[in-house]
């Protein structure tokens, strides 16, 4: 017996010690960890990068495509690794905050089927069977803990009246239906308003009456439930009271958005803000750590040296940094070329981009021979990481110009960076 425990404690060391490798990046030593993105299953291969997390409050998983397999599959793995060895117990991702709390029923109770659930998110880049998968994963988890222990699911971003109203709605009608007609008529032209995740609201901010009717459904459900708090509370719990409250914040952050972009000077930093202010506020709520999905550029520490024009603003990144300092960790994706899907012409496609010669990070990244790594920008002394760089970076729109080159100094941006050689096109969900 002692020979084989031996055997494998051989084998867990040897198996660490090939994950962390020493190699040359642009003629600097650098510490590399060898990963495998769609190996989701394999979370033990996140072992050795347990000492970059475990002490952090908040880790920021970006990703340089709104659609791209590997960079979801590693974000899915990154969070069952956390949830599993370093005690996170919340996911949060780049989505509306009152349309996610129906997947938030799902992974804790069950209620309703998981298709379902995500169609609350209002927005085609989540659905994907990379997401789905990863839902049905922390849904299994919770069956097997205690109420304490279960994961939580949250959205936190701010461009929908319509995933607020409906989450108020759902609540208003489990805690007291005999007034959801009166609680309906008052917060009507919510819906009304509203149809998908960007709210098509193009009247907002440039008509008063809207405007006027919108602060009006607001000044509504302020008073409404500051009245009914104590029964509200006694019948849903003051957890649950708190979690449907916040829908009414998220639709001021909304109105403001909408109003702001409207202006002749849009202020840039009103929605990474307002998300930033939403991760902690979930954060405090749930007095846990949190895992944080979203954009490289939102999660970037500093903005995005961009070879674009565009007004200098603070990223998510730098807020979350303010609120966590060095308990905020964040980790950006590169890649050098493949596939991924995106809009164009209001359709969503697949789209290829090949390897360009002005990606030179990518390029050094790629004569590693690793397909695919994690380093840590943090700790390491290699100058590159000071230099500006370049980097493919793709939203949800794929415009063929100009050629989504991002300027980034990749240590001012980012604690850690996973590099992918060649992508492939997340899958989309098969809707009923």
């Amino acid at each position: 017996m002692k020979f084989l425990f031996f055997i494998l404690f051989l084998a867990f060391i040897s198996c660490q010690c090939f994950s962390q490798v020493v190699v040359q990046i642009k003629g600097h030593s650098d510490t590399i960890y060898s990963l495998h993105p769609n190996e989701t299953q394999n979370i033990d291969e996140l072992i050795p990068l347990e000492k970059f997390f475990k002490e952090k409050k908040v880790i920021g998983m970006g990703e340089a495509t709104h659609g791209t397999k590997e960079f979801f599959n590693m974000k899915a793995k990154m969070f069952k690794f956390l949830a599993t060895y370093c005690g996170y117990k919340v996911f949060s991702i780049e989505a509306t905050y009152g349309g996610t709390l129906k997947i938030n029923d799902y992974v804790l109770y069950g209620k309703g089927d998981v298709l379902s659930a995500m169609k609350g998110m209002e927005f085609w880049t989540w659905d994907t069977e990379e997401l789905r998968d990863l839902i049905e994963w922390i849904k299994q988890y919770n069956t097997q803990k205690a109420e304490n222990d279960k994961l939580k699911f949250y959205g936190f971003d701010c461009q929908s009246f319509k995933g607020a109203s409906n989450s108020l709605t759902d609540y208003v009608t489990a805690v007291d239906s005999v007034n959801i007609n009166i609680f309906k008529k008052g917060i009507s032209i919510l819906n009304d308003s509203t149809a998908s995740y960007f709210s098509n609201i193009d009247k907002v901010g440039e008509n008063s009456k809207i405007d006027l009717e919108i602060n009006q459904s607001i000044t509504f459900l302020d008073t409404w439930f500051t009245e009914n708090e104590h029964l509200y509370i006694e019948k849903s719990g003051k957890q649950k009271y708190l979690i449907a409250k916040y829908n009414i914040e998220n639709l001021k952050q909304t109105l403001l958005l909408f109003q702001i972009s409207m202006t002749q000077n849009p202020n840039p930093n009103i929605r990474d803000s307002c998300m930033a202010q939403n991760i902690k506020w979930i954060s405090e709520l749930e007095n846990t750590k949190v895992f944080v999905w979203a954009h490289n550029g939102h999660i970037a520490k500093v903005p995005y040296l961009r070879t674009m024009k565009i007004p200098v603003y603070k990223s998510m990144g730098e807020y979350l940094y303010g609120f966590f300092d060095m308990d905020y960790y964040n980790i950006g994706f590169v890649f050098k070329e493949g596939n991924f899907q995106a809009i164009k012409d209001n359709k969503l496609q697949e789209f290829h981009v090949d390897a360009n010669r002005k990606h030179k990070l990518a390029d050094d990244f790629f004569k590693t021979n690793f397909s695919s790594f994690f380093v840590d920008l943090r700790n390491s002394s290699n100058p590159i990481y000071k230099r500006f760089q370049k980097m493919y970076e793709y939203g949800a729109v794929f415009l063929t110009k100009p050629k989504h080159l991002s300027g980034i100094r990749p240590k001012d941006n980012f604690d850690a960076i996973i590099f992918v050689n060649i992508t492939q096109r997340a899958i989309p969900v098969i809707k009923k």
